[in-house]
This record gives structure tokens, sequence and C-alpha cells, in this order.
């Protein structure tokens, strides 16, 4: 008997995911997986567009998480640190949910399709850091820039959390991530003003 659409993105997830342990992604289809959830392959298509996109919905939640800390950010705060602050309010999820996200991450590594749909949500994680640094008042050309270096901090953070077999929280990650980006900045800034300085004979 087919069971009441109660929770049904969480549930065709949980299921999908289920069935990507043990039979991998490319064999599980998504009959399979509705049928794992206990509801129909219609109900299915009303929530996503195909099985990927179990793998992505997500995005958009945490998306909104994280524009919602930035909107709550102290007024003078550097841009980038808001934005790894931001990152740390999505930390719960993901150390809470470990052995789905490690999955995930391992799955995205191994199909060619499912890169392509990480970069175009890592695309819209850019755009809405973009968006919520000029509500804060910074200036457009400013908020691009740091908003690509955010996502970046996003998914080297979210890369080396996976490879981590110590297991260490998220947020530690978003902060490794964050300080080498900073030192490699202030790295590149001296380099310019070194390159500055010998070109007028200082």
């Amino acid at each position: 008997m087919v069971q009441r659409a109660e929770n049904a993105r969480e549930r065709f997830e949980h299921a999908a995911y289920q069935l990507f342990g043990e039979r991998g992604y490319a064999a599980t289809t998504v009959p399979e997986i509705a049928s794992k959830a206990g509801l129909t392959e219609r109900t299915f298509y009303r929530y996503f567009t195909d099985k990927r996109e179990v793998m992505f919905w997500r995005a958009g939640d945490h998306q909104m998480s994280i524009a919602n800390e930035m909107a709550k950010a102290r007024t003078g705060e550097p841009s980038l640190t808001m934005v790894a602050r931001a990152f740390e309010s999505i930390a719960p999820f993901i150390d809470g949910n470990r052995a789905i996200v490690k999955l995930r991450q391992r799955l995205i590594s191994a199909h060619e399709d499912l890169q392509e749909r990480e970069l175009m949500k890592l695309h819209k994680l850019s755009c809405a850091i973009d968006l919520a640094l000029q509500q804060k008042g910074i200036r457009s050309t400013a908020s691009r820039a740091v908003a690509e270096i955010g996502a970046a901090v996003w998914k080297v953070a979210l890369e080396n959390w996976h490879a981590d077999e110590t297991e260490k929280p998220f947020a530690r990650h978003v902060q490794a991530a964050l300080t080498e980006f900073q030192a490699s900045l202030h790295q590149i800034a001296g380099q310019s003003t070194d390159s500055a300085g010998r070109s007028r004979g200082v």
C-alpha cells in the first residue's frame, strides 16, 4: 500500500541514498527509489526532475541559510570572514549526516553528470553570496570577487572534510580553507607590490 506523501522529499532522499550505496548510482532507477520510499513514481516527479536532483535539492535551503546568516552579521566584519561564518551555519547538517554527505561526495567524484550539476549549484551559491554582500552595502565589483572566493572556500572545505579520516568538524575545515585563501591573497598582494616597486626602481 502506498503511504501518504508526508516528508516526501526526505523519504525519497533516504531511499535513494540507500539504493545508491547498495546498487550504485547508475544502476538505481526512479521506480526503485519510489518503491523503496513507499511512494509512487508520479509523486517523485512532483518533487524532482530526475534522480540526480535528489542529491542537490538541499542546496537551495543551504543557500538561504547562508544568506540569512550573512544578513545578521555585524557591520564592519570583513566580507570573506562574514561568508565563512555563514558557512558554519550548515555545519550541524553536514556533521550530523556524515555518512550520507560522504557518499554524496564519492558519487559526485565518480560521475561527470553529477559534477556538472555540482558546478551549477556552486555558481548559484556564488550568486546568492554576491547578492547578500550587496545587501550589506558592499559594492558589486567587490562582492562578486568575494563571492567567487567564498564558493571556492566552500568547495575546498567540503573536499577536505570528506577526505579527513580524523573526522574534524566541518567548521574547522571552513576556517582552515579561509586561512589558506587569505594567506595566498596576501602573498599575491605582496608579490604585486614588490614587482611594482622594482619596476619603479625602488
